[in-house]
């Protein structure tokens, strides 16, 4: 059973989702969007950032180092956030990458990477590229190189994660240690049965919701089918260790689990862990939703048991 925090995790995004509807004029339907979501994690007053942001420019991409108290500046993380490729911003996300900075003992650096409809696909993926070379050479306390790096996302965060990893990969270019994708957002197309079989029990997605933000995301249909957009369909040979979390509860439940069987059969290294009854990036309440705490302490075991 989870705990009661979760049920009011639960309603939070339930409101929110509402709150999405409240405004019907599309000429500011993207604006409000966008506000809104910063929003994502507000379900408690608790819930904040446990550490200052730090801005800086990752050779131009607009970036916040979040380290917290005790963490190594030689090991980072670079972490994308969510919003399906449309919407999300550094400022929802100080608390969780503050939180990840705790959890782990590394530096966490968000970036700004550039959003769709403006900016289509791979518009993201060559941010995090530019993102991720940079910080092999830069860390919190300036110029030097690191000793550990990681790129880590949540849902269409979590996807891009896997996206520019197998990009890097396929360049020939330097890889992180490990990735950690939350919620991961793996195929375009909402084709997996736990769109129907989570339809009641997930609060927030829907596959309208998805459907749109794919859309808006790929210059035509087909291209829903490349798996640097849908790593669904990417071969996983010569990829770092994986983990994905995800919750039951979630629409997205088989994009995870697909991905993971897929990536498993192809020689990857990967921890897959659903957590009972949690909802789509649950992660990010944390410190208020205790389960929020365990991930990330999970997380926090994967990135130091080397």
């Amino acid at each position: 059973m989870s705990s009661k925090e979760n049920e009011i995790v639960i309603q939070h995004q339930k409101d929110l989702l509402g709150t999405f509807g409240s405004v019907i004029d599309e000429r500011i339907g993207m604006k409000h969007s966008r506000y809104v979501i910063d929003d994502f994690f507000n379900a408690d007053e608790s819930i904040k950032p446990c550490c200052a942001a730090v801005p800086v420019s990752a050779d131009g991409i607009y970036a916040l180092w979040l380290a917290a108290e005790g963490t190594d500046p030689n090991k980072r993380i670079l972490y994308l956030h969510g919003g399906g490729y449309i919407l999300g911003s550094l400022r929802g996300y100080q608390s969780l990458g503050s939180h990840l900075s705790s959890a782990t003992g590394a530096s966490v650096l968000l970036i700004d990477y550039r959003l769709a409809p403006e900016d289509k696909f791979p518009a993201g993926i060559e941010d995090v590229k530019t993102a991720f070379t940079w910080m092999l050479e830069n860390g919190p306390d300036g110029s030097s190189p690191a000793d550990k790096t990681y790129i880590a996302g949540d849902s269409a965060g979590g996807g891009l994660a896997l996206a520019s990893t197998l990009a890097m990969r396929d360049e020939g270019l330097a890889l992180p240690g490990g990735v950690i994708a939350l919620s991961p957002w793996t195929e375009l197309e909402p084709t997996s049965t736990s769109f129907e079989e989570n339809n009641d029990t997930d609060p927030f997605l829907s596959r309208e919701g998805i459907t749109g933000m794919a859309d808006a995301y790929v210059n035509s249909q087909e291209e829903k089918k490349n798996p640097l957009a849908s790593p669904l369909f990417a071969s996983f040979k010569d990829f770092p260790k994986l983990l994905i979390q995800v919750g039951s509860r979630e629409m997205l439940l088989d994009d995870s689990k697909r991905v993971a069987q897929k990536a498993k059969e192809e020689g990857c290294q990967v921890d897959l862990q659903v957590w009972e009854d949690m909802v789509h990036v649950w992660q990010g309440y944390a410190p208020f939703l205790p389960e929020a705490l365990e991930a990330l302490e999970s997380i926090g075991n994967f990135i130091n048991k080397d």
